[in-house]
C-alpha cells in the first residue's frame, strides 16, 4: 500500500502528509510529556500533604477526561479517609476566549469548545479507574454560575485541602479564587496549572487572575511549594 500510495501521489502531497504526521507526533510527545510532569506534581502535592495534614476536601477546577483527578484521589484517598473530590467543570469544553484572553487575537492556543468532554464519559472513567463514587461528586457548568457566592454550602464544602487550577483563562480562574477563598486553611495547597500559559506575561491568564485576587486580599500570602513542567505551579496558604 505505502508503494502505491508513493506512485499514486504527487510530491506536494506527499511532502504534506509526511509533515502533517511528524507535527502530530511531536504534538503527541509534548503532550505525553506535559501529562507525565503533572502526576509527578500530584505525588508530590500528596507527599506535602501527608506531612502537613492539611484537613479538607480535593477541588479540581477543569477535569477534562479525569487523568489527574482519578490519580489524585488514589493517592489521597487512602490516607485522609474524610476527603472528598469535586468535579467542577462545563463538560462542554472551554467558553470562546476574549478581552484579555484573545488579546491582540492572541489566546496562547486556547479556543471555544477545547478539552470537551462529556460528564457522563468522565464518570465512566472514574468507574473505570475504581474510584469510589461516593466520595465523588461533579458540579457541571460555566465557573460564573456554578462558583456563586454560597453555592460551596449548598455543596458541602467547609475546607479545601487542595484547589487544582487547571481551567485556562484569566476569565475563568477568577471566580475559582474567589469560590475558594473561604475555605482554605494555612498550608492549603492552590495549584495553577497553567500558570506559564499566555508566554509567562503576568498580565494574562492565571498570573493576573491571582496577582488581581492577591491584591484584593492583603491578608493572603501564598509560599511556592514547587513548579512543575513550562507551564505549572504550586503554592501552600501562608496566612489568611
Amino acid at each position: 500500500m505505502k508503494a502505491l500510495l508513493k506512485k499514486l501521489l504527487p510530491g506536494k502531497i506527499k511532502n504534506r502528509l509526511t509533515t502533517s504526521k511528524a507535527l502530530k507526533n511531536r504534538l503527541l510527545t509534548l503532550e505525553e510529556g506535559r501529562h507525565n510532569r503533572r502526576f509527578a506534581a500530584v505525588f508530590d502535592m500528596a507527599d506535602y500533604l501527608v506531612g502537613a495534614q492539611i484537613q479538607g476536601d480535593y477541588c479540581e477546577f477543569g477535569v477534562y477526561r479525569g487523568g489527574i483527578f482519578s490519580y489524585a484521589y488514589r493517592l489521597l484517598a487512602p490516607r485522609f479517609p474524610a476527603m472528598r473530590f469535586f468535579a467542577f467543570d462545563s463538560f462542554a469544553g472551554l467558553p470562546k476566549p476574549h478581552d484579555v484572553d484573545a488579546a491582540n487575537g492572541f489566546s496562547s492556543n486556547f479556543h471555544e469548545h477545547e478539552f470537551v468532554c462529556g460528564e457522563e464519559d468522565f464518570l465512566a472513567n472514574l468507574k473505570q479507574n475504581h474510584l469510589d463514587m461516593a466520595r465523588v461528586r461533579t458540579i457541571k457548568g460555566w465557573f460564573k454560575e456554578t462558583l456563586a457566592a454560597g453555592n460551596a454550602e449548598e455543596y458541602g464544602i467547609k475546607k479545601i485541602a487542595v484547589a487544582w487550577i487547571d481551567c485556562d483563562l484569566y476569565e475563568s480562574t477568577v471566580p475559582v479564587l474567589n469560590f475558594i477563598l473561604p475555605h482554605l486553611s494555612v498550608g492549603s495547597v492552590v495549584v495553577f496549572d497553567d500558570w506559564r500559559c499566555f508566554r509567562n506575561l503576568p498580565e494574562f491568564g492565571e498570573q493576573r487572575a491571582c496577582r488581581e485576587w492577591l491584591a484584593a486580599n492583603p491578608h493572603l500570602t501564598l509560599n511556592q511549594l514547587f513548579s512543575y513542567g513550562f507551564h505549572g505551579i504550586a503554592f501552600t496558604v501562608g496566612s489568611l
